[in-house]
């Protein structure tokens, strides 16, 4: 159906993201590699190798310094409800430090 009133972009792509939920979850798992700086500071980011989303929603984070996976790694439950809340569902269970 072709609508004759203009849409903002915003509208128009929460309404596609509404009704294609699996799209939504693919976007939000791709905005994780960005959103982990802000998370985490630039300095924790430096040292990591590697940042990994698997099945059922575990996130393995690879970290090359001792210091940095101990941070990470009591921080876990924080950064899984703050990337579930910027990503706005549920993609995160839990984070796996290595």
């Amino acid at each position: 159906m072709r609508r004759r009133d203009p849409v903002r972009i915003g509208d128009a792509l929460n309404d596609f993201f509404s009704s294609t939920p699996v799209i939504a979850r693919k976007i939000a798992e791709a905005k994780i590699p960005d959103l982990w700086p802000v998370l985490v500071g630039n300095v924790i980011a430096s040292y990591t190798t590697k940042i990994e989303l698997r099945t059922g929603g575990r996130l393995f984070v690879h970290l090359s310094s001792s210091v940095a996976r101990n941070e990470v790694f009591m921080r876990r439950s924080a950064l899984m409800d703050a990337i579930n809340e910027a990503s706005g569902i549920r993609i995160v269970s839990s984070v796996i430090v290595k």
